[in-house]
């Protein structure tokens, strides 16, 4: 009975074989995509939501939306729109905030995919009083 032993070369020759076979086998296995998963968010009630904000005057820049009790948020762009960044359940509350403006609440419905909001003017109220009966005398020596 005769033992054939393989030198160095042959070994590397017989594992670089067996490692292309299985790239080959590998590279006809079907690819599975995401389709189940989105039709499983879809299914769930989660949507992504699009918008605009603006004023009387018209669209507003980089108005603060936020998903109330998330860091989850986003701004908007030049001309008020907005896409959000993360799917939103039937139930979560956008809170919309912009400086000088009334924060608005919105609550996402069964149907929303599309926001339309308008702010108004929040007036803000200077604490304290302004006395105007006694001119100002600077301290200041000249």
């Amino acid at each position: 009975m005769k033992v054939h032993v393989f030198t160095q070369k042959q070994s590397f020759k017989v594992l670089g074989f067996i490692g292309f076979l299985i790239m080959a086998l590998l590279a006809f296995n079907p690819a599975y995509g995401q389709s189940e998963v989105t039709t499983t968010e879809t299914a769930s009630g989660e949507r992504t939501v699009k918008g605009v904000i603006s004023d009387e005057k018209g669209p507003l820049k980089d108005v603060n939306i936020i998903q109330k009790g998330t860091r989850n948020g986003t701004v908007t762009n030049e001309k008020g729109e907005f896409t959000f960044p993360v799917k939103l359940n039937t139930g979560d509350i956008l809170l919309i905030t912009y400086l000088g403006y009334e924060t608005q609440r919105v609550k996402i419905e069964d149907d929303t995919t599309f926001i339309d909001i308008v702010l108004t003017d929040d007036l803000i109220e200077i604490i304290g009083t302004l006395d105007t009966g006694k001119p100002y005398k600077s301290k200041r020596k000249n």
